[in-house]
Parts: C-alpha cells; sequence; structure tokens
C-alpha cells in the first residue's frame, strides 16, 4: 500500500519515491505535476515539510525527489513569478 497523505492524494511523491532509476529531469517532472496540482498552491512549502516528514528516511535521503521537496520545503522550488533574463535584470 502507498503512503500517502493529504497533500499527494494522486500519490505522485509516494510513486516517484518507489520507483528506481528516474532521472533527476524525471524527478523534476513528477514534482512539478504534484505542485501544479496542489489544490492550495500557496501552502507548497507546508506540504512539502509534511511530505518530507512522512517519506524521508536514511536509505532515501540521496533521492532526487527528496532534494526537490527540500527546496520547497524552504520556498525556494515553487515560487512563480519573473525567470530568466527579466528576473536577473531586476535583482
Amino acid at each position: 500500500m502507498k503512503n500517502t497523505s493529504r497533500w499527494d492524494t494522486r500519490g505522485l511523491i509516494a510513486d516517484a519515491l518507489s520507483m528506481e532509476g528516474l532521472s533527476v529531469e524525471e524527478n523534476r517532472a513528477i514534482f512539478f505535476d504534484w505542485a501544479f496540482g496542489l489544490a492550495e498552491p500557496d501552502r507548497a512549502s507546508e506540504a512539502s515539510r509534511d511530505l518530507l516528514a512522512l517519506h524521508r528516511t536514511t536509505e532515501n535521503a540521496d533521492h532526487a525527489m527528496i532534494g526537490l521537496l527540500e527546496e520547497a520545503a524552504n520556498g525556494a522550488a515553487v515560487q512563480r513569478g519573473r525567470t530568466g533574463r527579466r528576473r536577473r535584470m531586476n535583482e
């Protein structure tokens, strides 16, 4: 049985963590599919922290999905706004 939560009702994060051999890019695609599907996107950091508490183990600490969740928990991976050149010009 999949270990899911209210933040991962489709089981995307749980599935990604159970699959072996996924590339970083594949994990990133799954992560963004999950993030963009959140009913409350403004709570993505909280959702990521909860999913880390549920899924992170010593065995999967180096899994790409864990890294993406850690970034999101710190508010880095799901921020929306200016990207690329337009953002750099404003920094």
